[in-house]
């Protein structure tokens, strides 16, 4: 398990005692969203160290950047600098607990078996038990690796091409087909083109697509021609047909971090702009592992006040989307962290072939 490190000055610096005061301010203010006083502390922590000793400790994580004081009478907040250092430092690998687990597996298991669903039902379960934002990235299409290709005539001058890649991932499209062929020969073209170029990417697949038909169209096979043109018209994917599941956006409104409208009118802006969260998603696809991604570490401003809980997830080792949770930069995150972490895994497996 992996996070999106930095590495602030302070983290060298921290002794076990300045650790351990500094995780229970960020623990506390997690649960809470207050300023934590060194009273709270030295009430509610086991710790052998009395309110002064706490307070100037306090003092010393401040001089660090670590702690910010809102109000000269009030406790301390953690930076996020301090929840890096939280994150990279202070949470033991995490686990999502067994119930949770058992109900993540029931839930994916029964969403019908279709790619589509599987990925909704994803993103509802990650918003379900983080009460946070859950997203899914679709599979990425280039990535894919094809199995087989079906048409089905539906009307005159249309034609559904049905793609269905190794993973399982099923894919339609409409295609415009002046005068398409009877269903016979569609079933004829769908078994050539599967013969021909099943195994293949859809990168690959729409090269050698174009190659046979320049070398077809100089023996002048009409009927060859037609195949093949069917054929790179159905792998002709464009970035619009990419996909991102977002469930759980209305749970940011009950935090105080988003009782701002300008904050939150512009926070839902970005959450239902769908080709802006393909991009953040998609620049997480060549990391593996979990990735925690803080505050202003964001590369979109709109997300400035939140923080990114990632993972990967793959069909047959094969890298496909990303699964993630948005929420405060005060959130949970060793819960996060194992929920998308379980989710990549569960994902992963179910989209794998059998035996693989």
């Amino acid at each position: 398990m992996t996070t999106n490190r930095t590495t602030p000055g302070a983290e060298s610096e921290l002794d076990p005692r300045h650790a351990k005061v500094l995780r229970e301010i960020v623990r506390q203010h997690i649960q809470t969203g207050d300023a934590i006083g060194s009273a709270t502390i030295a009430r509610t922590a086991k710790m052998e160290l009395s309110a002064a000793s706490i307070r100037h400790v306090m003092s010393e994580l401040e001089e660090l950047g670590l702690l910010s004081q809102p109000h000269t009478s009030a406790g301390r907040v953690p930076t996020e600098q301090a929840f890096r250092v939280y994150v990279d430092q202070m949470i033991r690998k995490p686990r999502v607990a067994a119930a949770q687990a058992q109900a993540i597996e029931r839930a994916l298991a029964g969403s019908g078996g279709e790619v589509e669903g599987l990925l909704g039902e994803a993103s509802r379960q990650l918003s379900l038990f983080s009460n946070q934002v859950g997203l899914v990235l679709a599979p990425d299409l280039e990535r894919l690796i094809v199995d087989h290709l079906e048409f089905v005539r539906l009307d005159r001058g249309r034609v559904m091409a049905i793609l269905v890649a190794r993973s399982g991932v099923v894919h339609n499209r409409i295609l415009k087909v002046p005068d398409p062929p009877e269903p016979a020969e569609l079933e004829r073209i769908g078994r050539y083109l599967t013969d021909e170029f099943g195994g293949s990417t859809l990168p690959g697949m729409r090269d050698l697509l174009a190659q046979r038909l320049q070398e077809e169209r100089a023996t002048y096979d009409r009927m060859m021609a037609r195949s093949l043109e069917l054929g790179r018209q159905a792998v002709d994917f464009d970035e619009s047909d990419a996909e991102v599941f977002v469930e759980g956006a209305s749970n940011l409104l009950n935090l105080p971090e988003f009782s701002d409208l300008d904050l939150a009118r512009a926070l839902f802006r970005t959450l239902e702009d769908k080709r802006t969260l393909i991009d953040l998603l998609s620049r997480l696809l060549e990391d593996p592992g979990v990735r925690v991604v803080i505050g202003e570490e964001n590369a979109l401003t709109d997300l400035n006040r939140c923080s990114l809980v990632a993972s990967t997830y793959r069909a047959d080792e094969r890298v496909m989307g990303t699964v993630g949770i948005v929420g405060p930069i005060r959130m949970p995150y060793g819960k996060a962290m194992a929920l998308v972490d379980h989710l990549s895994e569960v994902l992963s497996r179910l989209l794998s072939s059998p035996g693989n």
